[in-house]
């Protein structure tokens, strides 16, 4: 048997399967400290190494430049030389600023953009308007060629025989000379048939029918060709065909038969004058 001490402390037996508690060792403070500087030191570190290289490879801030007014050709010369791309993408009317300069930009001039940022450009398209030229007394083509020009377009073109103005030449239109009108607006020509024929008749009887046809050629080119065709109950036929220089005058006496019998004058290929026997 164990004796037992009186007032002494019975000793804790070891609890069956458990291990003796070891004693725990406190670490220095010191350690722990120096160890924690050194985490914040790199979380700090690391921010800074990060916001340096953001800096060095972000884009610079550039200013928008002004390019109204000016062509687009010369805004996009001048918005890459400030490291900004551009492009065209809209067109619109303007009584202000001319046919095919910049209207507006987007963002606008004067704002801090990042580098190679895209300025999308609009542009002017011009006014709304037109005013019709005067294109009398011009060659028809010449004067189809200015009002295309204008921004109008051609409406119908008749013809008809003047007494000055030579073949081919524009005699008036409308709408008017200098009359403001919206672009796209037709315009109608009346053009010179050349001088009306002289056709004298010279006899007539139950069936055939003798005229002297007179025609002077107009103004135009150096030698146009002309050609007189009859066309009656037997057909049509060429009766006469030469070359002639302006001012020259043709006299041709020709004949047809029947009712309704013409004799027609063709300069170059163009009807000039349809005149019945």
């Amino acid at each position: 048997m164990t004796s037992k001490i009186p007032g002494a402390t019975p000793a804790r037996q070891p609890q069956v399967g458990m291990w003796p508690r070891r004693r725990e060792r406190q670490r220095p403070l010191l350690p722990q400290v120096i160890e924690l500087i050194l985490i914040i030191g790199f979380i700090i570190g690391s921010y800074h190494a990060a916001f340096w290289y953001w800096q060095k490879t972000e884009p610079a801030e550039v200013t928008v430049p002004s390019v109204l007014g000016l062509t687009a050709s010369e805004a996009q010369k001048i918005l890459a030389a400030s490291g900004l791309r551009s492009d065209v993408v809209a067109q619109k009317t303007s009584e202000e600023t001319p046919e095919g300069a910049v209207l507006a930009a987007e963002p606008p001039p004067g704002r801090a953009v990042k580098e190679g940022r895209l300025v999308r450009l609009t542009l002017s398209s011009g006014s709304r308007w037109s005013v019709v030229p005067d294109v009398r007394e011009m060659s028809v083509d010449r004067a189809r060629a200015l009002l295309r020009q204008e921004k109008l377009t051609i409406g119908t073109e008749s013809a008809r025989y003047h007494p000055t103005i030579p073949l081919g030449y524009v005699i008036g239109h409308a709408p008017q000379p200098e009359q403001r009108v919206p672009r796209g607006t037709p315009v109608d020509l009346v053009v010179s048939k050349g001088p009306a024929p002289k056709v004298v008749p010279l006899e007539e009887d139950t069936g055939l029918r003798r005229t002297r046809v007179e025609y002077e050629v107009p103004p135009g080119a150096s030698l146009q060709e002309v050609r007189i065709v009859v066309q009656d109950k037997n057909g049509e036929r060429t009766v006469y065909r030469n070359f002639h220089r302006p001012g020259e005058r043709v006299q041709e006496t020709v004949s047809g038969e029947g009712p309704g019998a013409v004799v027609r004058v063709y300069l170059s290929g163009v009807l000039a004058q349809e005149t019945p026997f």
